[in-house]
């Protein structure tokens, strides 16, 4: 006798009335009551002709997948197959992968790259508007995309692929500007800067900049004084640099310590600085340390400088404020392993640009939307929680005379969430 292992349970199909996301429902709704739904059909190219469908279709339903956790276009299937998410959102059509693809690709090279942008660019600029601050940190940073695709570029790590600049303000953890980038194109260091700055609406400024030594540049550091900003740069350890930091005598060197007054391994000391063709002088900030190979080498220490233009503060407190710039890595991650940025779905640099900006317009929707109408308690959640706490709840789409409704299978904790995010997002949209 053949040993039973199935259990004793029969399978039967019904039809698609329950979806397993009910999240996405509040995020689409989101998008639509927040403006995204027409800025993209305002500043995305529209149909070539008549039966052509509209960005719209194309975008939303990406954008869904990259929030719900799906990692690639082909992910989108599972949106396309949702017939009870797709009644709920009001999606009537959603593309098949491979229209997504060529999609990509076509209005790659009808100015896509830049209408995104300029989505973003909308998206981000309400955000600014509504929130009290007037003054931001901006953090600026590069990034590897790996991609073994014949036509990407080597990077500086030896490896192809893209790489792309992320601009953060990092009282608000949104991107507020960025370039997708080949993998050996290390140049246009300025431009982000330019387009963060204009970026700001009337009423909000930039106060601080903190970048990494690729933007230790005298026209960078130049830019930044002509806009009366604060800024602090990294230092490529040059010649000059070398003989500034041999000039100053051992007794300026001090204890370094943390905010917490905890002493550490390193000594700070500062001097002031030009470069050969620079304008003005800057303070030079220099952590050393003992360098523990010190007998394979004529010099014993290491050193960590910073050029600024903060004259106001101790130099310690340039070291602290500068070690913010760390903060811009956990958004980096978030964007590449929460939103499906790690890998770029084709092979076409112009399409790949496009996902990027779609990638990046769903990460600060998220954010928004935490900010706006998410609870005050879950502003530190990153997006696998959201996804769990949120997204994953079972609903069944019922229909009722000329009605829909979405019942979720959730506490009544849960739902008064459900509801109390629906109406802030109504108040917004009044606002």
């Amino acid at each position: 006798m053949i040993q039973q292992t199935l259990m004793p349970i029969k399978l039967e199909r019904m039809e698609p009335r329950l979806t397993a996301r009910s999240g996405l429902f509040l995020y689409s709704e989101f998008m639509k009551c927040f403006g995204v739904d027409k800025w993209i059909l305002e500043y995305m190219p529209r149909p070539e002709s008549g039966r052509g469908y509209d960005s719209l279709t194309f975008i939303k339903p990406l954008s869904m997948t990259l929030y719900g956790g799906g990692s690639c276009i082909d992910d989108m299937m599972e949106i396309k197959e949702d017939q009870a998410l797709r009644k709920s959102c009001g999606l009537k059509i959603v593309p098949s992968s491979s229209a997504e693809g060529d999609w990509l690709k076509r209005v790659a090279e009808r100015r896509g790259v830049a209408g995104m942008e300029l989505v973003n660019m909308a998206s981000v600029r309400k955000v600014i508007k509504k929130d009290k601050r007037k003054s931001y940190t901006l953090i600026v940073d590069p990034t590897i995309i790996e991609a073994e695709k014949k036509e990407a570029h080597m990077t500086y790590l030896g490896v192809k692929g893209y790489r792309p600049v992320i601009a953060v303000l990092k009282e608000l953890d949104m991107v507020i500007a960025y370039q997708f980038k080949e993998g050996n194109d290390n140049g246009g260091r300025l431009e982000i800067i330019k387009k963060a700055f204009e970026m700001m609406p009337e009423g909000k400024k930039i106060g601080k900049v903190l970048l990494d030594s690729e933007y230790y540049t005298n026209e960078v550091m130049e830019y930044l004084n002509e806009r009366g900003v604060k800024w602090a740069i990294s230092v490529a350890k040059d010649s000059a640099v070398i003989k500034a930091i041999n000039v100053i005598s051992e007794d300026e060197w001090k204890p370094f310590k943390t905010r917490e007054e905890k002493v550490t391994d390193r000594e700070i000391s500062e001097t002031v600085h030009a470069t050969n063709e620079g304008k003005t002088s800057f303070r030079l900030v220099t952590l050393r340390w003992k360098n523990k190979q010190e007998s394979l080498f004529e010099n014993t220490y290491n050193y960590h400088c910073i050029a600024t233009n903060m004259e106001e503060i101790k130099k310690e407190e340039v070291v602290w404020q500068y070690n913010e710039r760390a903060y811009i890595e956990s958004h980096i991650k978030e964007i590449k392993t929460g939103f499906g940025m790690e890998q770029m779905p084709t092979g076409d640099f112009g399409a790949n640009a496009l996902y990027f900006g779609i990638g990046i317009l769903s990460y600060n929707l998220f954010i928004a939307q935490k900010y706006f109408t998410m609870p005050v308690e879950w502003a530190g959640k990153t997006i696998k929680s959201i996804r769990w706490l949120l997204v994953e709840v079972v609903g069944k789409v019922v229909e009722r005379g000329r009605s829909v409704y979405l019942k979720i299978a959730a506490t009544v904790e849960k739902y008064r969430i459900y509801l109390e995010m629906r109406q802030r997002l109504c108040q917004l949209s009044a606002g």
